[in-house]
C-alpha cells in the first residue's frame, strides 16, 4: 500500500483539519491521490473553472504536481441534474496533452469542493522536442501491418505524452487510421487503429483498435425483430422516393439510417418508392431506424442527454454491412450493423444491440474510457448494461444468437450460464456465451486488447447485483436497488466521476459517489450504499460489509423502531420493542424514516412518497412513456428543473423575471422571442430551443 511522502501528509493534515472524514484513495503506480472524497472549501460566487484550478494549485503537492498553470489546463464544465458542477481538467507537459491524465474536481449545488477523481502523472522528465517528423511517424503506421492498416487518416497526428496503459513515460505521435482486425472468432471486422509512434527514435510503443464492437450482436413496415411499426420519414422531391431520416426528434438532432447493402460505409440513406417498407430485406433498416430513435428517447427524456455528444449531433447508423459479417460497432462517427452469418448470428439490429452501439458513443463524449484492458472492458459493460435496461430484460443480443451454446451472447444476469465458462479456454468460452463473474477468473492475456469482450462480465454481474439483489459468491446483497436507479447511478458515474483509464475499483468509488450525489437523503441510502458495496466485493472488487438491519413483524407491517416518530397524542404512545426481528426480506420494502408510528405494531404502515417494492429480476423494458424525473412538475416549476441548465445560467433567466417552466415557455413561444433571448443572453438558440424541449417533455406534452 502506498506510503505518502511528508509534503502530502501535511497537506492531508491541513484539509483534515476542515473535514476529519475525509476518504483518499492512493494510485499506487504513481503515487497521487486517484480519488478525495469530503468538504474541502467553499467557493462562494466563484467561477467554477477557476475555484478548481486554485484547488489544484493549493494541493498541488499532494498530487505531487509543481505547477498547475503549467501542468492542467481546462477541459470542460459538465453540470448534472442536481446542480453540481463537474470540472473536467486534462494534464499537460510542457503543453503537450498527457494521454489518458485527467481529473475531475467536482462542487455541489451549494459551491462546496467536494473532491476530486482521475489520475495523473507526476514527475514527468522527457524531451519535448520530437526528432522524427509526423510524416515519418504516418509512414511508420501505415507499414506496420499492411494487410490491416489502410490509407486514409482520421487527423493529423498528434504530439503527445503517453504514460497511462504503458510502464514509462513516452514523447509520442498519435495516429489515427483505418483498417481491419479480427474478431474473437478469426473473422476479418473493420478497425479503428490507435497509434502511438515513440516520438524519439519511431518504434510503436502502443496501439489498440478503438471501434468499438462487440462479439456478439444481433426497421413503417415490417421490421426484423420489431415487426409491424410506423417510422419517421422525408420525402425527395426530386426523385419521388422516402428516406429512412427521422425529423421528428424534439431537438435538433436527427436519426439517419443508410443501407450498406453488404458493403460499408459510405452508403447511401435508405430508400423506398411508396413509403412502405415491407420487404424482407428492409427489415434491418427499419429496425435501425426505430431502435436507433428509441436510444435517443431514452437518453433524453430519463437522463436529458440530446443525443450522443449533448449537443443534438446526427445519429447516423449502416444496416446491412458486411457479408456474413457477425459485429457491430461505434468508430467515433456512426454505427455499423452487420447482417450475422445465418450460423452464430441473425442480422444484429437487435434493440440490445444498437442501444449498446450508441452507449459507445455517450462513453467516447463523457468518460472516453480507453479500449483496453479493464477500462475497456468497463465501457463493455456500461453499454451492455445501458443496452439490457432500454430492451427491458438481462439477457444481451438473444434476439441475433443461434449458438445453443448459451442463452445469449451475454448473460448479465449469470455471466458463466451456469459455471460454464472455462479460465482455461477464455477465447472459446466467450464465443460460446461465457464470461467471468469474479475478480478469481479474470482474464490476464493481452488477446481482445487485454479482454474488454471477456472481463464485462465481471461488471455486468455487479450492476445485476446492484439491480436486483441476491446473494452471490456467498456475499448477500442488502436490497436490490431496481433498473431505474441503477441507471441514474451508472449515467452519473460515466458523465461526472469516471475518467478515460478509470478501472473496475474505480467503478466502485464511482458509483459510490453517485449515490452520494443522488440519493443521500433517501430513507434507502443506508441499504443501498451496503448493497453496493456488496454487489462490488461479490464479484471480486473491495469487501464485503453487514447489511444494516431493518426490523419486521410481517411484511408491511411496522415495528416498534426508535426511527419512527410518535404522535403528541398521550392515547398513542409508541410500544416497547420486545421482538428480535430477522433482517428484512430482498424483496421487501424497507420504512421511512418518515413514518408516523400507529398506536399498534400491528397496524400497517402508511405509504411513504417515493417508495414502492422492489422489482422482480428484469428490468421492465423503457417506452417513451417512462420518465425518471421529479414526479412533481408544474409551470410553476423552477427552471433549475431543466437537466443541464444549471445554476448560473438559471440565474441569468431569473434576472429577465424567467424563473419557472411556465415563464421559460411563454418567453421562447416562437423562433423570434427565441432568437432575441439569445441576443440577450449571449446563449445559442439551438440550446435555449433545446432547453424548450426539455420542458416540454418535463411537463408530459412531448412523448
Amino acid at each position: 500500500m502506498y506510503e505518502p511522502i511528508k509534503k502530502q501528509k501535511e497537506i492531508l493534515d491541513g484539509l483534515k483539519k476542515v473535514d476529519p472524514t475525509l476518504e483518499v484513495k492512493w494510485d499506487e503506480r504513481t503515487g497521487s491521490p486517484k480519488r478525495l472524497k469530503g468538504n474541502m472549501t467553499n467557493i462562494g460566487q466563484q467561477d467554477p473553472g477557476k475555484a478548481a484550478m486554485d484547488f489544484m494549485e493549493a494541493n498541488k503537492g499532494l498530487f505531487l504536481l509543481d505547477s498547475i498553470k503549467k501542468e492542467m489546463v481546462l477541459k470542460r464544465i459538465d453540470t448534472d441534474r442536481i446542480g453540481a458542477k463537474h470540472v473536467r481538467m486534462q494534464q499537460v507537459y510542457k503543453d503537450l496533452p498527457v494521454f489518458g491524465s485527467e481529473i475531475i474536481v467536482h462542487i455541489d449545488a451549494n459551491n462546496n469542493i467536494k473532491g476530486s477523481t482521475g489520475k495523473l502523472t507526476p514527475s514527468i522528465d522527457l524531451p519535448d522536442k520530437p526528432k522524427i517528423t509526423a510524416e515519418q511517424a504516418l509512414k511508420k503506421v501505415l507499414d506496420d501491418q499492411k494487410e490491416n492498416v489502410k490509407s486514409h487518416v482520421h487527423a493529423e497526428p498528434t504530439l503527445m505524452v503517453l504514460t497511462q496503459f504503458v510502464e514509462k513515460p513516452y514523447l509520442v505521435w498519435h495516429v489515427t487510421v483505418n483498417g481491419t482486425d479480427k474478431t474473437l472468432a478469426g473473422e476479418d471486422t473493420p478497425a479503428k487503429w490507435e497509434y502511438f509512434v515513440d516520438a524519439l527514435n519511431g518504434k510503436v510503443v502502443w496501439k489498440y483498435n478503438n471501434e468499438q464492437t462487440h462479439t456478439s450482436t444481433t426497421g413503417s413496415g415490417i421490421g426484423r425483430y420489431s415487426g409491424a411499426v410506423t417510422v419517421n420519414t422525408v420525402h425527395d422531391h426530386v426523385t419521388g422516393n422516402y428516406l429512412l431520416e427521422d425529423q421528428g426528434v424534439p431537438t435538433s438532432a436527427r436519426v439517419i439510417t443508410h443501407d450498406a447493402n453488404g458493403g460499408y460505409p459510405p452508403a447511401d440513406v435508405s430508400e423506398d418508392s411508396n413509403n412502405n417498407w415491407s420487404a424482407a430485406e428492409q427489415g434491418p433498416d427499419i429496425d435501425c431506424h426505430l431502435y436507433t430513435r428509441i436510444v435517443f428517447d431514452y437518453y433524453f427524456t430519463v437522463h436529458g442527454r440530446d443525443s450522443y455528444n449533448d449537443a443534438g449531433a446526427d445519429m447516423h447508423i449502416y444496416a446491412n454491412c458486411g457479408t456474413n459479417w457477425n459485429n457491430a460497432s461505434w468508430n467515433g462517427s456512426y454505427v455499423k450493423i452487420g447482417n450475422g452469418d445465418g450460423i452464430r448470428y441473425d442480422p444484429l439490429c437487435a434493440l440490445d444491440i444498437i442501444a449498446h452501439e450508441w452507449t459507445h458513443a455517450v462513453t467516447e463524449y463523457t468518460a472516453g474510457l480507453v479500449y483496453s484492458g479493464e477500462s475497456g472492458a468497463l465501457n463493455e459493460s456500461m453499454s451492455d448494461v445501458f443496452g439490457c435496461l432500454i430492451a427491458g430484460n438481462w439477457l444481451f443480443g438473444e434476439d441475433a444468437w443461434l449458438l445453443a451454446s448459451a442463452p445469449a451472447s451475454r448473460n448479465l444476469e449469470d455471466p458463466t450460464n451456469g459455471g460454464q465458462y472455462d479460465p482455461t479456454d477464455p477465447i472459446n468460452s466467450v464465443l460460446a456465451g461465457h464470461q467471468p463473474d469474479h475478480m478469481d477468473d479474470k482474464y490476464t492475456g493481452s488477446a481482445d486488447y487485454g479482454g474488454v469482450h471477456i472481463n464485462n462480465g465481471i461488471m455486468n454481474k455487479a450492476a445485476y447485483l446492484i439491480a436486483t439483489g441476491g446473494t452471490h459468491r456467498g456475499i448477500r446483497i442488502c436490497e436490490g436497488l431496481g433498473n431505474n436507479v441503477l441507471g441514474l447511478l451508472y449515467y452519473q458515474a460515466l458523465t461526472t466521476h469516471l475518467v478515460s483509464s478509470s478501472d473496475f475499483s474505480d467503478m466502485r468509488d464511482a458509483v459510490l459517489d453517485s449515490l452520494d450525489d443522488l440519493y443521500s437523503s433517501n430513507p434507502h441510502y443506508s441499504r443501498w450504499r451496503a448493497s453496493i458495496i456488496n454487489a462490488f466485493a461479490a464479484v471480486g472488487v473491495g469487501t464485503a460489509v453487514t447489511c444494516p438491519i431493518t426490523c419486521w413483524i410481517a411484511p408491511f407491517i411496522c415495528p416498534p423502531s426508535p426511527h419512527l416518530v410518535c404522535p403528541p397524542s398521550p392515547r398513542f404512545a409508541c410500544p416497547p420493542a420486545p421482538y428480535i426481528c430477522p433482517p428484512a426480506p430482498d424483496f421487501i420494502c424497507p420504512p421511512s424514516p418518515m413514518v408516523i408510528c400507529p398506536p399498534s405494531p400491528y397496524v400497517a404502515c402508511p405509504p411513504s412518497p417515493g417508495l414502492s417494492c422492489l422489482p422482480g429480476p428484469d428490468p421492465l423494458p423503457y417506452t417513451p412513456e417512462i420518465r425518471v424525473r421529479n414526479p412533481i412538475i408544474t409551470l410553476k416549476t423552477d427552471i433549475i428543473e431543466i437537466v443541464g441548465i444549471g445554476p448560473e445560467i438559471a440565474a441569468l433567466f431569473k434576472a429577465r423575471s424567467i424563473a419557472t417552466l411556465g415563464d421559460f415557455l411563454k418567453a421562447t413561444e416562437n423562433q423570434k422571442s427565441i432568437a432575441e433571448l439569445s441576443d440577450t443572453l449571449g446563449i445559442s438558440e439551438s440550446r435555449i430551443h433545446d432547453w424548450r424541449m426539455k420542458t416540454l417533455v418535463l411537463l408530459g406534452e412531448v412523448k
